[in-house]
Parts: structure tokens; C-alpha cells; sequence
């Protein structure tokens, strides 16, 4: 039973997460003891999910209506500043999850950021507004948990 509502409350967050965002610059938002954010380019959405609670940080990219994480979904890379992080939405992994926290730190003060789906191109994403809407990894507004 507890499988079923978690696997329900992550179906739920994905399904919020088209509903926000802002074309061009990053955005946040909180429900049900959610802080969510995500940045859109154009048909491409960056949507990072953390709980209130002892659930672990989601991520997930949409390119052109197609997920891409966490199994079963295809994997994708996050370049932040030309270094490569595979697995930044991994965050149930020992590997995952330093990505994760050291490509959160870096989003926040990058001066290029793409995401590259397996088997594409990469893909620009825009920064304006990151360092305001991601909090500091540790500070009061930082609800983000991995595996580490």
C-alpha cells in the first residue's frame, strides 16, 4: 500500500509539474509539502521536486512531450558549465547523489547549463532567476534529500 502512494504522489507531482513555469528563467513553487522548480525552454522542462518530508529530490527532463530520469524513463546528462553530471536525477545513488548536490550548487552560479537526453544533442537552458529560486544547499528554504 505504501508503494501505491508514493508511486501515486510522484505521478501527481509530475502532472503538477506542467502546470508552472515560466518560458525562459527558473521558477518555484510548494504544495502538499512539495518545493518544486523548474525552467522551461521552449518544449524542453527542467523539473526538480523536493519533499518536506523523508521522501528523496525527483528530477525530470521533458524534451518534446518525452521524459527522461529515472527508470523506466531513458537517462539524460546535465552539463553545467561544460562539465558533464550523468545522473543528476539519481538521487537514490551514491554517485547520483553527489551529482545532484554538486550540480544544485553549480546551477546556482553557472554561466552556461544544458541538458543533453540520451541519444540527442545538447539542449541550452536558460539561468536567469536560478540564483534566486534554487536555495543554498544547507540554508533554511533547502528541502532537497539524496541517498548521501
Amino acid at each position: 500500500m505504501k508503494k501505491y502512494l508514493l508511486l501515486l504522489a510522484a505521478l501527481t507531482v509530475a502532472g503538477q509539474a506542467q502546470a508552472f513555469g515560466e518560458n525562459g528563467r527558473w521558477s518555484s513553487g510548494w504544495g502538499q509539502g512539495v518545493s518544486e522548480y523548474v525552467v522551461v525552454s521552449g518544449k524542453t522542462q527542467l523539473y526538480i521536486a523536493c519533499s518536506n518530508y523523508d521522501e528523496l529530490a525527483s528530477v525530470t527532463l521533458t524534451v518534446n512531450g518525452r521524459d527522461y530520469g529515472m527508470d523506466p524513463n531513458p537517462p539524460f546528462d546535465l552539463i553545467v558549465d561544460g562539465k558533464v553530471l550523468s545522473a543528476f536525477y539519481d538521487t537514490s545513488s551514491h554517485v547520483g547523489s553527489d551529482h545532484f548536490n554538486s550540480g544544485w550548487a553549480a546551477i546556482r552560479k553557472a554561466k552556461t547549463l544544458q541538458v543533453r537526453p540520451q541519444g540527442g544533442k545538447p539542449i541550452n537552458l536558460p539561468l536567469q532567476g536560478a540564483s534566486k529560486v534554487l536555495p543554498a544547499a544547507g540554508s533554511k528554504g533547502f528541502s532537497c534529500r539524496t541517498a548521501m
